[in-house]
């Protein structure tokens, strides 16, 4: 037992340490998942030789091995759908010309393996509210210090030129695409909320969530993600109903959303109108005609094509590169073929790299997350998962390297938060 336990402590020490480098710097995910998988794999060949020495001694093993804590956490049919994404990559490997892009990918989709396994083994009881709840708040500070950075680099820059351009956009992401960098933002918005309505917060965590609000809400306007505009606004609505519909909330808690309302209204009332793209794609798009000439409707119209044209099985883990460009050039749109642009959604890509059998895995495991978060009376994993699965309309999230991490890592764990935690909602 006491083994076990300074496994956990490892364990959760690298998740910290993930969580705060995530918005930081991707470049340390990778040693930290090894990192990772490393204490697991030792804790799971030292559990089975503990065993195998138990039973040649004829003696009652002290500890639980991985399957029996899988089968005591209520978590194999999760494990079985998560992993499973990852089994169909390996598997659309093997029919696959391109052999290099097809292993690339296999081993940046290695988090959908790694994060179910090493999390869904570990004991629940481990996972104390308090534990949590440090867990989240890690991921807040390194959320509030990548907006530092990323604001105070713009200014070092506009400093120079005095060009207001260089707060916006990409000039003002020096971390992440400001599509992921918003998602981010916009999950521990919601974190903070969902522990100003749920958790027992002191006075200084009060305190240092307000005040974090308007920074995150405000580098969101900054990085003028399009998705990222309607995620937060959808976010207040659904938070809004929820407080209005949830019983066991006091009323009272609905100042909240209209404390961060009014911060956002105020904010999004001083964006410069030529740097608010959110207000310009609306003005350009009237009519379905309009929605033609976008690059996304380009894009979405060949992947479709080519999803077609290789059902049911899709072009294979090596070859939805090379499919969606070839489909490019055949009609004529040399820029996307320069540009190699993957399908800009994550349900048109999982389609054409791994026909209806991918694409239908990965669907039932968002509609799983919704039925247990539901079922366990954890509104926090619903909001991830609507989050992520909005941002997944328009960006192929699951074809980067942060993108794979916040997803495999914050899916995996909220789902077994969703058992460990005591429901008060």
């Amino acid at each position: 037992m006491k083994r076990q336990k300074i496994h956990f402590y490892i364990q959760y020490g690298i998740l910290l340490l993930m969580v705060f480098a995530m918005p930081l710097q991707r470049r340390f995910l990778p040693p930290l998942m090894l990192l990772l998988s490393f204490n697991w794999v030792v804790e799971v060949l030292t559990d089975t030789l503990c065993l195998l020495f138990t039973r040649i001694k004829k003696q009652t093993p002290s500890f639980q091995d991985k399957w029996k804590t899988v089968k005591e956490n209520r978590l194999i049919l999760p494990l079985l759908l998560f992993t499973g994404l990852f089994v169909l990559y390996c598997i659309g490997l093997l029919y696959s010309d391109n052999m290099t892009y097809g292993i690339n990918d296999i081993v940046l989709k290695l988090p959908f393996l790694a994060m179910p396994l090493i999390l869904f083994t570990s004991k629940l009881t481990y996972w104390t509210s308090k534990r949590i709840k440090i867990f989240f708040n890690t991921f807040i500070t390194g959320c509030l210090i990548a907006v530092g950075y990323n604001i105070y680099s713009s200014y070092i820059i506009y400093s120079k030129d005095l060009n207001v351009a260089n707060f916006f956009y990409t000039y003002g992401s020096f971390l992440h695409h400001p599509s992921y960098a918003s998602m981010m933002y916009t999950l521990a918005i919601a974190v903070m909320i969902y522990f100003l309505l749920h958790r027992k917060t002191t006075i200084i965590e009060k305190i240092f969530y307000l005040l974090c609000f308007p920074v995150f809400i405000g580098d969101i306007f900054l990085l003028s993600s399009k998705t990222a505009f309607f995620v937060l606004a959808f976010l207040f609505v659904v938070l809004f109903f929820y407080i209005l519909f949830q019983k066991r909330i006091k009323k009272i808690n609905l100042l909240y959303i209209f404390l961060i309302i009014l911060i956002g209204g105020t904010l999004y009332s001083y964006l410069p109108k030529n740097f608010n793209r959110f207000l310009s794609q609306m003005e350009r798009i009237n009519h379905l005609t309009d929605f033609k000439k976008d690059t996304r409707y380009t894009i979405w119209t060949n992947a479709l094509e080519v999803a077609k044209n290789n059902l049911p099985w899709g072009t294979g883990t090596g070859d939805s590169k090379a499919s969606l460009k070839l489909n490019y050039a055949k009609n004529l749109h040399f820029d996307y073929y320069l540009e190699e642009f993957n399908c800009h959604n994550q349900y048109l890509q999982l389609l054409v790299t791994l026909g209806f059998l991918g694409f239908f895995t990965f669907i039932a495991g968002q509609i799983y997350s919704i039925w247990i978060a539901h079922k366990k009376n954890y509104f926090l994993y619903v909001v991830f998962t609507l989050i992520i699965s909005v941002n997944f309309l328009t960006e192929s999230m699951l074809e980067r390297q942060v993108g794979v991490a916040f997803f495999a890592i914050f899916n995996a764990l909220l789902c077994m938060f969703a058992f460990a935690e005591p429901k008060k909602e």
